[in-house]
């Protein structure tokens, strides 16, 4: 027999899910829309400078970032109505078996989603300090 616990826990845990993805989605606005800050930001600052526009940096890797993230929470809010659906579904036959799988993968796609970061940043920091050893503008 199916307790409406079940249930409950069900909807909570899709709900937590869905929170997820709102803060997925809301971060990757916000990195976006960062780097559109620091493009405006730039472009101002060397105007500002020498009355021209000159060689301005893009960060195009912050706006990517942030597209990727809001595609990464909106096909996560799909996964999760999915596994809602589909737990409400085993519960009702009382054949519901925990899914391990999401739990590996989320793990997985953090660790590379944390080395693309990092490797990104290394690789900024490392051309800017060839950059201030050069004296030449930097290309990031």
């Amino acid at each position: 027999m199916n307790s409406p616990q079940e249930y409950l826990a069900n909807e909570r845990t899709f709900l937590a899910w869905l929170r997820t993805c709102i803060a997925i989605v809301g971060l990757g606005f916000v990195v976006a829309r960062f780097g559109l800050f620091l493009r405006e930001f730039g472009i101002r600052m060397m105007i500002g400078k020498s009355g021209t526009l000159t060689d301005v940096s893009t960060h195009y890797a912050s706006s990517f970032l942030g597209i990727a993230l809001v595609l990464v929470g909106m096909g996560l809010g799909i996964y999760a109505l999915k596994n809602y659906l589909d737990a409400n579904k085993a519960i009702k036959n009382g054949t519901y078996m925990p899914k391990n799988s999401i739990i590996y993968s989320a793990v997985v796609g953090l660790l590379i989603f944390g080395v693309v970061i990092v490797a990104y940043l290394i690789f900024r920091i490392g051309s800017k300090i060839i950059c201030q050893k050069t004296n030449t503008p930097g290309i990031l």
